[in-house]
């Protein structure tokens, strides 16, 4: 924590970290849907790391942003290019 007390947020070491793929924001059956938070599809195991609050933030932009994307270049979310997204989430600063 910084002197100033404000929430000093930190990534991980650049070799200790976990990704969330974003087919895991997308459900199977549905189309048109990106999902967010604590309803991602994941294993169990999986669930009590990405239930915490900044992993929670940091999925929620990423799910904002590819819906952004899909309606700026009218294409369903599944179809969405990830490389476009991971570049604008990079681009706003998001650790990825």
């Amino acid at each position: 924590m910084s002197r100033d007390k404000r929430t000093l947020i930190k990534g991980p070491p650049p070799s200790d970290y976990y990704g969330i793929p974003y087919r895991s924001l997308i459900p199977l059956k549905v189309e048109n849907l990106i999902v967010a938070g604590r309803c991602i599809s994941s294993t169990h195991e999986a669930q009590a790391a990405i239930r915490i609050i900044p992993i929670v933030v940091a999925i929620g932009q990423a799910a904002g942003i590819a819906a952004a994307l899909s309606a700026k270049l009218s294409t369903p979310p599944r179809r969405l290019n990830v490389s476009l997204l991971r570049k604008t989430l990079r681009e706003q600063g998001a650790i990825i």
